[in-house]
């Protein structure tokens, strides 16, 4: 069996409305054309670091403006391993991604990318959030860093 080792940059992207916080999760089709909301993360590109990743993909997958955003910190490193049944010979894939808390000073809605098989977004409140089924423990991160939502 085939192994392979990736490395992302993710984000959690999050605005002030009035005197709330709300998260941006994107909405995804995974690989059984299910609805699913998602951290968005993207691969490092060779010569590039993690912090820079994220803020590209934010432009890249929202169309946000670079300069509407405010990288506020690194998270933290998740690793989780997958079996990529969609590639050939099915290889299992060891992956890395870092996260990072960005602030987005609310210019525009973001516009997904349909190519990326992305279909939707929503921003949730941090109540909402802890009821929304989301890949990794979104929640417990998002708990731990609360001081930091400034």
């Amino acid at each position: 069996m085939a192994k392979k080792y990736e490395k992302s940059s993710g984000w959690i992207v999050y605005r002030k409305s009035w005197n709330k916080v709300e998260v941006l999760l994107l909405k995804w089709l995974n690989a059984k054309n299910q609805e699913v909301y998602v951290i968005p993360k993207w691969h490092i590109e060779d010569g590039e670091v993690a912090k820079d990743t994220a803020v590209r993909e934010i432009a890249e997958e929202a169309w946000f403006d670079i300069k509407d955003l405010e990288v506020i910190k690194f998270i933290t490193k998740l690793n989780y391993t997958f079996t990529a049944w969609y590639l050939e010979n099915n290889p299992v894939i060891d992956k890395d991604v870092y996260l990072f808390l960005v602030k987005y000073k609310w210019e525009k809605e973001p516009i997904v990318q349909k190519e990326e098989r992305f279909v939707g977004y929503n921003w949730f409140s941090l109540d909402e959030i802890a009821k929304i089924k989301v890949m990794f423990d979104i929640q417990a991160i998002i708990g731990k860093n609360k001081t930091f939502f400034i």
